[in-house]
């Protein structure tokens, strides 16, 4: 069974300041539907996004080289461990010296 992707945790105090480096992303998992792509049930949301078409990641990021942007995980009906489905994973800024 494919591990449900974490959610990402807005501070309580501040959550303009959380959202604040993040953008909306389409699902690749879904490829923005919010149904499951497999069709299980008609009724079943998606596992990474949770039926919103969109998922939140944290700015800058760049398609993810492991499942080149699909969102699955090497062709199986499972999603992409490295990127949870978002088909992006976040670029750590660089420091230049």
């Amino acid at each position: 069974m494919a591990r449900r992707p974490r959610r990402a945790k807005i501070s309580k105090k501040d959550p303009e300041k959380a959202l604040r480096n993040t953008a909306l992303v389409t699902c690749a998992f879904c490829k923005g539907g919010g149904i499951d792509p497999y069709g299980l049930s008609p009724l079943s949301k998606c596992v990474v996004c949770h039926g919103r078409g969109t998922v939140r990641v944290q700015e800058p990021f760049e398609t993810d080289p492991a499942c080149e942007g699909t969102g699955l995980y090497f062709g199986s009906h499972l999603y992409c461990w490295t990127c949870r489905g978002k088909g992006v994973i976040s670029v750590k800024s660089k420091k230049v010296n």
